[in-house]
């Protein structure tokens, strides 16, 4: 009941918001209202479930957007919007439209790899890893990590199985938490971690973990990227994993103690690790 009473308000509260917006359209003074029908279409597609009005929203606005950046900005979002109800091809579209219009520039590269994760989750994961292979390189530090993320996790899982069974299934479990279907997603990861390698199960407690911290249920999902570190310390994963439980430790356990052991365990084991910086940082301030 608590559950339901506070979806309830939390419904009303965007929908509050998204009227509010509404009114926002002819008070605010410039001509560019890109920021504010992105912000519509996020509330629409994802808080209010109503995915075709967003879409509406997106497509009877894109010619009237004034700049080619604020041009760009909407199509990334109505590509998104795309993606989570299943219309592939339309994402897809969008996405090479942006990385074209915007090739040497952050949007673009972000394009770029959105459309690499597009075809890791219904299958092509060749083309997906020539355009990964390109963006390891990119200005963005973020869009860089994430490129070198995802081809590992599809390089690692064909070398270990070149069948693409595994990265099938783990393919198909990370399409649905982007859909946010987490708990058909859960399913999926079960039975990785049930029955997959020794490649396919880290990441399948990742992901499963990552939804557990979403949801607050924070001692779950720390044991969960624990169990990485423990069973899978050579994973590609597990200074990420390690990390995690560090943070959640100190930010919502506040357990000073054990969030500075996971630093150190970090710090001195995984020295090459992108978090080892963040990790002394946190380290010294604790």
């Amino acid at each position: 009941y608590a559950e339901g009473y506070f979806f309830f308000k939390q419904k009303t509260a965007y929908e509050i918001l998204s009227k509010r917006i509404d009114e926002a359209y002819d008070e605010v003074s410039t001509n560019d209202l890109s920021k504010l029908m992105a912000i519509q279409a996020d509330i629409m597609a994802y808080q209010l479930e109503e995915p075709e009005q967003a879409i509406k929203l997106l497509n009877s606005n894109l010619d009237n957007t004034p700049s080619r950046q604020s041009q760009a900005e909407l199509k990334l979002k109505l590509a998104d919007i795309y993606l989570h109800v299943d219309e592939v091809w339309e994402a897809t579209l969008l996405y090479s439209q942006v990385d074209k219009s915007m090739k040497e520039e952050p949007l673009g590269h972000e394009a770029r790899f959105k459309n690499a994760q597009l075809r890791y989750f219904i299958g092509e994961y060749e083309w997906a890893e020539s355009q990964l292979k390109v963006l390891k390189a990119a200005t963005s530090k973020l869009i860089a990590n994430d490129a070198m993320t995802l081809s590992l996790a599809i390089k690692d899982n064909l070398e270990a199985d070149t069948t693409g069974v595994e990265l099938n299934r783990l393919a198909r479990a990370d399409y649905r938490i982007y859909q946010q279907r987490e708990d058909e997603a859960v399913v999926l990861l079960d039975d990785i971690i049930a029955t997959g390698n020794e490649v396919s199960k880290p990441h399948a407690l990742f992901r499963k973990g990552e939804i557990a911290e979403k949801r607050k249920e924070c001692e779950a999902a720390e044991q969960l990227y624990l169990q990485i570190v423990e069973q899978y310390p050579d994973s590609y994963m597990a200074d990420a994993a390690l990390m995690h439980a560090a943070l959640i430790e100190q930010n919502e356990l506040k357990n000073k103690e054990l969030a500075k052991q996971h630093y150190e365990k970090l710090i001195d084991e995984y020295p090459t690790s992108i978090y080892t910086a963040q990790a002394k940082k946190n380290y010294r301030k604790l």
